[in-house]
């Protein structure tokens, strides 16, 4: 019996992100991380992503890789994308291959962590580009990469920098040239090779798109457009990657006809929040076993038509049915694409459950059965598929 809430993972569709990310940037001399941290580092889209060619993986946190230590992925780089905190820096070593760095202190740490267990960590050191989250200022970065080289335990492999996180700031020519530049003269003041220099997100894959990427920078880390094939930072649905990798299920425990408007003296919700309530007369409204334990129903997108959300709480979400083409009853399912937001709660939250299928070996299944393919093509076709 089907389990709901449910998100249902194509994960056919992420190798074919993943191959064409990766095709792009490989074109234009980048290697790729796969950020996963929207998805918990799941096993399964780590390995559809395996399929796809990109075999580097980042996510900020370290407990998100021991499930991925302990399976059989073969080759597989794992980069920790946040400084860990001092209660968990035991943990970085052996599960972690690089780590993002910005605070001296922490290195030492790191440092210390990793001559215990007879092992040195590579740390790339986080460049501040605007954005105003972490990272080490342009103006103080040699001394820093200078001080941080003779740690001991550790090795600074390269620099990274951040765009479009907390401020929204966009990768432009003119940053990303300033980032390659920046780098080269660390390298020519400190004599280190600095041999990664990583970007990020996936709002810079327009600058690959045009060439005008600085020539410097050898990794682009992204996230959205592998998962979700859009870039919500220069709000860009991408035309040639795939949107429709996840849907979220939830099934309808009520229908009725209700006013919209509520009846009696308005406070705010059960979030803490002033409602906004138009009142558009008796609707009929279906309730679904959903809510904000489960999801970010704001980061929702109903995929059948004539369906608005009329509000949510922890555990109901109100829909406005009144104008949808299916006549919507108490036990029916309904469907929704999910914004960054939406995706990463869900994959958060211990009430939701996840399905894998493979759609490209649905279709070969369908067309073995309509007598469009013979047995002998269909097991070839699932050979090949993700290899």
């Amino acid at each position: 019996m089907s389990s709901f809430p449910r998100v249902v993972v194509d994960l056919d569709c992420l190798t074919d992100n993943a191959a064409k990310v990766r095709s792009l940037c490989r074109e234009h001399g980048l290697g790729v991380v796969a950020v996963t941290k929207g998805v918990t580092s799941d096993a399964e889209i780590v390995q559809a992503f395996m399929r796809g060619g990109i075999h580097s993986i980042g996510d900020s946190r370290v407990h998100d890789f021991l499930s991925l230590r302990q399976e059989e992925f073969g080759v597989l780089e794992l980069t920790l994308l946040r400084q860990p905190p001092h209660s968990q820096m035991h943990l970085v070593p052996h599960i972690t291959d690089r780590a993002f760095m910005s605070e001296l202190s922490a290195m030492e740490a790191l440092g210390e962590a990793a001559l215990a267990k007879g092992t040195t960590c590579d740390v790339l050191a986080v460049v501040e580009m605007g954005d105003r989250r972490d990272g080490v200022p342009t103006s103080e970065l040699t001394p820093f990469v200078l001080a941080a080289s003779r740690i001991a335990g550790v090795e600074v492999v390269g620099l990274a920098a951040n765009v479009g996180c907390i401020t929204g700031i966009l990768p432009t020519a003119e940053n990303q040239d300033l980032f390659g530049a920046t780098a080269e003269r660390v390298r020519r003041e400190t004599g280190l090779p600095l041999q990664i220099v990583s970007t990020g997100g996936t709002v810079a894959l327009d600058l690959i798109e045009h060439g005008l990427l600085s020539p410097t920078v050898t990794e682009l880390r992204a996230g959205e457009a592998l998962l979700l094939g859009v870039s919500t930072t220069d709000s860009r649905v991408i035309p040639w990657l795939r949107q429709d990798a996840f849907v979220l299920e939830a099934e309808v425990i009520e229908v009725r006809e209700k006013p919209s408007a509520p009846d009696g003296p308005v406070g705010l919700d059960a979030e803490g929040r002033q409602p906004h309530v138009v009142d558009r007369g008796v609707r009929r409204r279906a309730v679904l076993a959903l809510g904000y334990t489960d999801t970010d129903p704001g980061a929702l997108i109903p995929l059948d038509e004539g369906i608005a959300i009329a509000g949510s709480s922890s555990d109901h979400m109100v829909l406005d049915v009144t104008e949808a083409e299916n006549d919507f009853c108490e036990g029916d399912v309904v469907h929704f694409r999910m914004k960054y937001a939406a995706l990463l709660h869900s994959m958060l939250s211990p009430y939701v459950a996840r399905e894998y299928r493979r759609s490209q070996n649905a279709v070969v299944e369908m067309l073995t059965r309509e007598g469009r393919l013979t047995q002998a093509r269909q097991t070839s076709t699932e050979d090949g598929v993700g290899a």
